[in-house]
């Protein structure tokens, strides 16, 4: 279908899609002609689409026709600055849609058909994965805490110079006797509803400081990171347990540090700055992750005694064709090193990126292209192996 108000493009758009072996097009002037058409021919492939239209515009006809499953894929032909282009194809592929490109004006055919060959290759949209997961009740989760059924796995952060280990992201997952391997978003909700992420800390606590008390008695260091929920920080006695199990293991609190998950828009009080300030005067780190967004916003890092950075990983997706993440994750680095803060650069996905981490003076990262998420084997192997660059 070609959406456009002026009839001397809307001609020339016909030809060019003739030319290249569409069967079918049909034409509207406006969005809501165009859906009145579609209500009665049915759904089509491809709407080619001046988001710039007066009446119902673009952006609320490529709505409307998505809730509706009308169409299937979307080219603009509107001549987007690339930032606003970027932002169409993110709108485009959240209502589940195939965005195939933005082929300005006037329509050429070279371009055009470079935007229908990209529509003939497979797609991946950002949908959410149909929910066929067995339920998790609280009694599975306390039986699994009983037995032992909660490992710890480990997220290497590495050294972007040599590939070398620096620490890990300690994560739970779950070896369930009938339902195999869970990974953590599979059961952490569950465990945060029925009150048991102190529970299940010191279970990541306890197997983490043991393996690092292990690899310290062969002469390697290895700093360790749990997550923990802001809420929790509303008891006192998690901090003095997590005292006990570092007295217990002998454990330093320079290797240790704690993420800060952010429940909500709730925002910390007195007794959170305190258990955080308790945490500190033990030696452990405080990290403030998703640095960039809205949990982890510069507003938190002032207002909270934070020693380390973790930008978003979001910042990495197509780091390459995105300046504007460059000069966010730039900035980052560049504050960091004025305040004395630790940073870590989340999910590198590539050698390239890579090679532009290390251009801007990025020491550290955490990504697939440096290691997956590994069991504990998996890591002593790692380590034993050495570094490695991906």
């Amino acid at each position: 279908m070609i959406l456009e108000n002026q009839s001397f493009q809307r001609a020339i758009a016909v030809k060019i899609l003739g030319q290249l072996g569409c069967r079918e097009i049909f034409e509207a002037c406006g969005g809501g002609e165009a859906l009145a058409l579609l209500e009665r021919i049915g759904r089509v492939d491809l709407v080619v689409c001046d988001v710039r239209m007066e009446g119902m515009d673009g952006l609320e006809f490529i709505h409307r026709a998505a809730q509706a499953a009308l169409i299937g894929g979307v080219i603009v032909s509107s001549g987007l600055h690339p930032e606003v282009r970027r932002a169409m194809a993110q709108l485009v592929n959240g209502l589940g849609l195939a965005f195939l490109g933005d082929v300005g004006k006037p329509l050429q055919l070279g371009s055009m058909r470079q935007a229908l060959d990209l529509g003939r290759q497979p797609v991946v949209l950002s949908l959410p994965a149909p929910q066929r997961a067995a339920r998790i009740s609280e009694a599975d989760i306390r039986r699994g805490l009983s037995y032992n059924e909660f490992v710890a796995c480990y997220l290497p952060r590495c050294d972007l110079g040599n590939g070398e280990i620096r620490g890990v992201d300690v994560i739970a997952q779950w070896q369930h006797p009938n339902l195999g391997t869970l990974a953590q978003n599979r059961f952490l909700p569950m465990v945060e509803h029925c009150g048991l992420l102190d529970d299940l800390l010191v279970v990541l606590l306890e197997q983490g400081l043991e393996l690092q008390r292990a690899l310290m008695s062969r002469g390697q260091v290895l700093r360790m990171c749990f997550a923990l929920h802001l809420k929790q920080l509303g008891n006192r006695s998690l901090t003095r347990r997590i005292k006990s199990l570092m007295q217990f293991q002998r454990s330093m609190g320079q290797g240790i540090g704690f993420e800060l998950v952010f429940d909500g828009p709730a925002e910390p009080s007195m007794i959170h700055v305190e258990g955080l300030v308790r945490l500190r005067l033990l030696g452990c780190a405080l990290v403030l992750g998703e640095f960039g967004t809205r949990a982890g916003s510069l507003q938190r890092l002032c207002q909270l005694p934070f020693n380390e950075i973790r930008t978003s990983a979001w910042f990495m997706h197509e780091l390459e064709n995105h300046p504007r993440h460059r000069a966010v994750l730039r900035a980052s680095l560049n504050m960091a090193g004025r305040l004395g803060l630790g940073i870590t650069v989340t999910g590198v996905e590539s050698a390239e990126q890579h090679l532009l981490l290390m251009e801007m003076g990025c020491l550290q990262g955490q990504g697939r292209y440096f290691a997956p998420l590994l069991t504990e084997d998996g890591l002593l192997r790692r380590l034993g192996d050495g570094p490695r660059n991906g």
